[in-house]
C-alpha cells in the first residue's frame, strides 16, 4: 500500500549513483507508430496497484485496437521496485511507462532526466489540470519550475474510522467532526478493560511521522518556528502515555504490531489512518478475515478551525521513460489513465483517484458504500510532504528524533532543538 512507507532515501542515494552518467537529453525518438502493427506498450508499477490497475488496462486495450498496453509488477519491499526501474532506466530498458511513489520520487526522476517533458502534449490535448487538485500545482512548480513531467492518478487523505459495534455497545452516537482534544477525550471515554479483554479507544499508528495538527495550522517541519510541531508532539504523549487510551508507542514498537489487523479484531474504537484503510478493511471484510462493521468520519481539527482540513496530497503519478520510442502512444495510456475515465474505474476499486469531479465522488461513493467518505472530497487538503528536494533526508531526521521523544528518551525541547540543528546541515549545507 502506501503509501505508508517512503520510498525516498534509497531512491535519493542510489539514482544519483545509477544515472549520473545519464544522458540529459529529453527530446523523443520518433515514432513507429506510424507502422500497422500494433503498439506494445511495456508499462512498471509495484504489486499493490495490480487488481484496480489491471482493470484499467483492460479497459484501455478494448478502446485502442491498435495499441496494446503489457504491465509488469515489482514487490515495493525494501525499495526493491525503485532499485529495479532504476536500472532499467540506466541499462536501456524497453520500458515505456511507469508509476512514481510521493512527490520527492518524482522531483528526483525528473531532475536525472527520466522523464519525458510532457508539458506541450498536456497544452495541446487541453488537459484540465485544475482537477488534480493545488497541491499538484505547488509541487510542480516547486519541484519541477512549472515543467509536467508525470500526471498524478492518485491521491491521499487521512480521516477518522470508526467500529459502529463499539460506539453501539457503549451507547454514544458515532463520532463527527471534532476537535483534537474532543478526540482525546473521547478516545478515553471509550477506553476500559485490561489484557486479553482491552478495548483501546483509538489507535495511531507508529509510522504515521507527519505532525497532523500542526500541517492543519499551516505550520510544517521546515518552519523556523515549530511550536505547533511542539504542541503535536506533546499530543502524541498525551494520547500515549498520559490517557493512555492508545497502544503506546513502545509497545506498538516492541510486539511489530499491524494496524489493521489491531483495528480489524474489533478492540479498538476509532482509526487515524489513510484513505486507503477504506480498500484494506473491504478486501479484508470479502475475504471473511474480519466482520467489522466500520464507517468514517472527518479528520479531527485544531480548536479554532471550522471548516473540515485533512492533510495528504497528490501521491501517485504515471510519467514516460524519455528513452522510448513510443511515446505518442505512451501518452496516449498516461492520458486515459489519469483521466475521467481512467480514474473512475480507480474510483470504482475504493481507491481515491487524483482527478477530482462529481463523477469520481459518486463512483468513489458507490464502491465504498460509506457515506462518510464523501468527505475525501469536501475537505480542504494540505500538503503531507513539502515539495523540497530534501524533504526525505528532513523526514529521516524528524522521525529519528520523534522516536526518541515517544521512548520517552527525550523531552519535546531537546527534541524540537535537535531536530532543528540537524535540519540546518541538510537544508544549509
Amino acid at each position: 500500500m502506501k503509501k505508508m512507507q517512503s520510498f525516498g532515501l534509497v531512491l535519493s542515494s542510489t539514482l544519483v549513483i545509477a544515472m549520473a552518467g545519464c544522458s540529459s537529453n529529453n527530446a523523443a525518438v520518433p515514432d513507429q507508430e506510424s507502422s500497422k502493427e500494433k503498439v506494445v506498450l511495456e508499462y512498471y508499477t509495484w504489486t499493490d496497484e495490480e487488481d484496480y490497475m489491471q482493470k484499467v488496462i483492460e479497459a484501455f486495450n478494448a478502446k485502442n485496437s491498435g495499441i496494446e498496453v503489457n504491465m509488469t509488477t515489482i514487490s515495493n519491499n525494501a525499495n526493491e521496485y525503485n532499485t529495479k526501474i532504476m536500472n532499467n532506466l540506466s541499462g536501456g530498458s524497453k520500458m515505456d511507462v511507469y508509476s512514481i511513489n510521493g512527490t520527492s520520487s518524482l522531483g528526483l526522476y525528473a531532475s536525472k532526466n527520466q522523464l519525458t517533458d510532457l508539458t506541450s502534449q498536456i497544452k495541446q490535448a487541453n488537459l484540465d489540470i485544475g482537477a488534480y487538485g493545488p497541491s499538484f500545482q505547488d509541487a510542480t512548480q516547486v519541484l519541477t519550475d512549472g515543467i509536467y513531467y508525470a500526471l498524478p492518478y492518485r491521491t491521499s487523505q487521512y480521516a477518522l474510522f470508526y467500529n459502529k459495534d463499539i460506539f453501539d455497545q457503549e451507547g454514544i452516537e458515532y463520532p463527527t467532526q471534532m476537535t483534537w482534544d474532543e478526540y482525546a477525550d473521547l478516545a478515553l471515554r471509550l477506553t476500559k478493560n485490561d489484557g486479553a479483554d482491552k478495548q483501546w479507544g483509538g489507535y495511531f499508528a507508529d509510522w504515521i511521522i507527519p505532525p497532523l495538527g500542526a500541517l492543519q495550522k499551516g505550520s510544517t517541519i521546515l518552519d523556523d518556528n515549530l511550536d505547533d510541531v511542539t504542541d503535536w508532539l506533546n499530543y502524541l504523549d498525551r494520547i500515549y502515555y498520559q490517557d493512555q487510551s492508545h497502544m503506546s508507542y513502545k509497545q506498538m514498537k516492541a510486539e511489530s504490531i499491524d494496524w489493521i489487523k489491531q483495528f480489524e479484531s474489533g478492540n479498538v474504537a476509532m482509526l487515524l489512518n489513510g484513505e486507503w484503510t477504506v480498500n484494506m478493511l473491504k478486501a479484508d471484510i470479502a475475504a471473511g478475515n474480519t466482520d467489522i462493521d466500520f464507517d468514517m468520519a472527518p479528520l479531527p481539527l485544531p480548536a479554532g478551525i471550522n471548516d473540515p482540513i485533512t492533510v495528504g496530497g497528490v501521491s501517485t503519478f504515471m510519467g514516460i521513460n524519455p528513452s522510448s520510442d513510443k511515446q505518442e502512444a505512451a501518452f496516449k495510456f498516461l492520458q486515459f489513465v489519469t483521466g475521467e475515465e481512467g480514474e473512475a474505474i480507480i474510483a470504482e476499486s475504493s481507491i481515491l483517484p487524483a482527478f477530482s469531479s462529481d463523477k469520481m465522488k459518486e463512483a468513489f461513493l458507490k464502491a465504498t458504500g460509506i457515506q462518510g467518505s464523501s468527505f475525501f472530497f469536501e475537505a480542504k487538503t494540505v500538503m503531507e510532504n513539502q515539495p523540497v528536494p530534501q524533504i526525505d533526508e528532513v523526514n529521516r531526521i524528524f522521525s529519528e528524533q520523534r522516536d526518541l521523544f515517544l521512548f520517552q528518551e527525550q523531552d519535546a525541547k531537546t527534541t524540537i532543538q535537535n531536530f532543528i540543528d540537524q535540519r540546518q546541515g541538510i537544508l544549509n549545507p
